[in-house]
C-alpha cells in the first residue's frame, strides 16, 4: 500500500514538473527572440536632399552676385593703386636713364669707337695673311689670328662699359591677383534655348478657349448641297427653234 502510494506521488510529481517546463518553454524562446527583433533588417536609406528650386538658384546667385561685386570693387582698387605705383616708378626709371645717358653718352662713343678700330684692324690683318698663305695650315691659322683678335676687343668693350657703372634697371610690373569670377546666372526652366519664354498652344476644352463643336443638321444640310452640283442650261439653239 505504501509503495502505490510512492509511485502514486512521484508521478504526480514528474507531471508536474513536465507541465511546468511546456509553459515555460514559450516564454523563454519569447524573451530569446525580443532582443532580434528589435533589430531592423532593412534600414531606410537617408534621405537625399531635394534639388534646389530655380526660385531658391536665383535667390542664392543674387547674393553672390553680390559679394562679386563687393570683390570686383576691391579688386580695382588694387589693380589702380599697382599701376600708377609702377607708372610713377617708370617715370623715375626714365629720369635716371636719361640722366646716366647723358653723363656717359662720350664715353660710350668713345669706347665703341675704339671696338671698331680693333675689329677693321683684326679683319683687315685677315686678309693680307689669308692672301699670302701659301698651304692650308697658314689659312687655319690667318682665320684663329682673326677669331682672336675678335675676342679681344669684345672683351675690351664689355670691361669699358662695366667700368661706367650699371645703367638704372626699369621696374618690374605689378603681379595683380585674377580678376573675380563672375557668378553665372541659374536657366530659367520656362525659357526655350533661343532666351524666349514658351507658350503652351490653346487646347480644346480648356476654360475660356472653343471646344470641338458637332455638326448639326443645318451643317449637313449645307455640305450636302455643296456636293449637288446644278444641272447645265440649255444653250440657245437657232436650228432647234425653226
Amino acid at each position: 500500500m505504501k509503495s502505490a502510494r510512492g509511485f502514486i506521488s512521484s508521478l504526480s510529481l514528474s507531471l508536474t514538473l513536465t507541465l511546468v517546463g511546456v509553459v515555460l518553454a514559450p516564454v523563454s524562446a519569447r524573451a530569446d527572440e525580443a532582443p532580434n527583433s528589435t533589430q531592423n533588417p532593412n534600414p531606410t536609406a537617408s534621405p537625399t536632399p531635394s534639388p534646389q528650386s530655380y526660385q531658391q538658384q536665383l535667390d542664392a546667385y543674387k547674393v553672390k552676385l553680390e559679394e562679386f561685386k563687393v570683390a570686383l570693387e576691391k579688386w580695382n582698387a588694387l589693380r589702380k593703386s599697382a599701376e600708377d605705383a609702377f607708372k610713377i616708378e617708370m617715370d623715375k626709371f626714365k629720369v635716371a636713364r636719361e640722366e646716366w645717358d647723358e653723363k656717359n653718352r662720350s664715353f660710350i662713343e668713345e669706347i665703341d669707337s675704339e671696338f671698331k678700330k680693333d675689329i677693321n684692324k683684326a679683319r683687315s690683318d685677315f686678309r693680307a695673311a689669308f692672301a699670302a698663305a701659301k698651304s692650308t695650315e697658314a689659312k687655319v691659322a690667318a682665320r684663329n689670328a682673326l677669331g682672336a683678335a675678335t675676342l679681344a676687343a669684345t672683351t675690351a668693350r664689355q670691361i669699358a662699359l662695366e667700368a661706367l657703372g650699371e645703367p638704372p634697371i626699369p621696374p618690374a610690373r605689378p603681379r595683380i591677383a585674377p580678376r573675380p569670377l563672375e557668378p553665372m546666372k541659374p536657366l530659367d526652366p520656362s525659357l526655350n534655348k533661343n532666351g524666349k519664354r514658351q507658350i503652351q498652344p490653346p487646347q480644346p476644352g480648356q476654360p475660356g478657349q472653343p471646344g470641338l463643336q458637332q455638326p448639326g443638321p443645318r451643317d449637313k444640310q449645307n455640305k450636302d448641297r455643296k456636293k449637288v452640283k446644278p444641272a447645265p442650261k440649255p444653250e440657245n439653239n437657232p436650228s432647234a427653234s425653226a
